[in-house]
């Protein structure tokens, strides 16, 4: 029990401290590209807030979709309209503590209401799948049809490749431990560090038949895999769609391969820092990098992160908001419906 503690308490002070240190970072920065150029880029946008912060329903109904394809199709029993709400939801958390996988779990335990806890988890971790193998394809687009075109620095392509061959490599390890029973293997480390009388509470058999139900849907539901990672790479193709609000409020003249290559990188920037909690002030600096890639001024990528940071924030707090309209359902709720099931 004293080990569990010390290591809660070890990751939640690392994430303060990862926050609070890119916070900093994040001050130095306006600090040295010029905070009143900063605000006067950021001035530029007047009333076209409503559209930047509304034209994000887009991906979030295509990411809806999505994860109602990552359900087997006899399981697709939960109304779109809630889905859409627990996608909301979840976003939100994940967005405040993605390293801890809060939206994730949140969703979970809000589709117990529909379905046994084994479905529903094995349909989030299969969205997870198909969202990070539909970013590798919208990388892998980005890098064939925009980046011959776009203004990269010279030799800066090269190592993209290179990213993007450590993103397959990631995929395919995430694919073969899924294949492999991941959930039943992360149990068993579980055992080697967990007392035994907390291992002894550990649900094996539900995590046993969650493992069983992915392996399943890799196996024999390719139908719905491509359905799902197919709305996926959609939702992340949406994103153009800010990018190109934002450019045009800001001012910023830029051809399609460029707006394409923004969001590619940007998107492999989210791989590389999905650990760090909000990733504040490191993805300002990385959006700052990915201007200056592109021969764009700095200054004009530290406001447009600054832009996307308050529409993310915008619908984190809506997603919050909507929290306690998503019901959940106790232990004893569950065994009722299971009994009905």
């Amino acid at each position: 029990m004293a080990q569990f503690r010390w290591t809660h308490l070890f990751t939640l002070n690392l994430n303060f401290l990862l926050t609070f240190l890119g916070g900093v970072f994040l001050g130095v920065l306006v600090y040295s590209l010029g905070i009143h150029e900063v605000l006067e880029h950021l001035g530029k946008i007047g009333p076209g807030w409503l559209s930047i912060g509304g034209q994000q329903i887009l991906p979030l109904l295509a990411n809806t979709a999505a994860w109602n394809y990552a359900f087997a199709p006899e399981e697709r029993t939960v109304r779109f309209q809630d889905l859409l709400r627990m996608r909301l939801v979840g976003d939100g958390l994940n967005y405040l503590v993605p390293a801890a996988f809060a939206g994730e779990i949140y969703r979970i335990n809000s589709l117990r209401r529909d379905m046994p806890l084994t479905r529903g988890a094995a349909s989030v971790a299969m969205a997870k799948f198909n969202h990070f193998c539909a970013a590798i394809i919208f990388i892998a687009l980005g890098l064939t049809f925009a980046a011959p075109s776009a203004p990269l620095r010279p030799g800066l392509a090269p190592w993209l490749w290179a990213g993007l061959a450590v993103c397959l490599v990631l995929l395919g390890g995430f694919y073969l431990s899924l294949r492999r029973r991941l959930f039943e293997k992360a149990a068993a480390r579980l055992q080697n560090w967990l007392p035994a009388r907390l291992y002894a509470y550990l649900p094996t058999q539900l995590i046993e038949e969650t493992d069983g139900l992915v392996v399943a849907y890799l196996a024999l539901d390719h139908r719905s895999m491509f359905a799902s990672t197919a709305f996926y790479t959609l939702g992340w193709a949406l994103g153009l769609v800010e990018i190109f609000l934002i450019f045009h409020f800001l001012g910023i003249a830029a051809d399609l391969a460029t707006l394409v290559m923004v969001e590619t990188l940007s998107i492999l920037l989210e791989i590389g820092l999905f650990f760090i909690p909000i990733k504040l002030g490191t993805t300002e600096g990385g959006r700052v990098l990915v201007f200056l890639a592109l021969g764009l001024p700095a200054a004009a990528g530290l406001s447009f992160a600054i832009v996307r940071r308050l529409k993310e924030l915008l619908w984190a707090g809506i997603g919050l908001a909507f929290v306690h309209t998503v019901p959940v359902v106790s232990h004893h709720q569950e065994v009722e419906h299971g009994q009905r099931v």
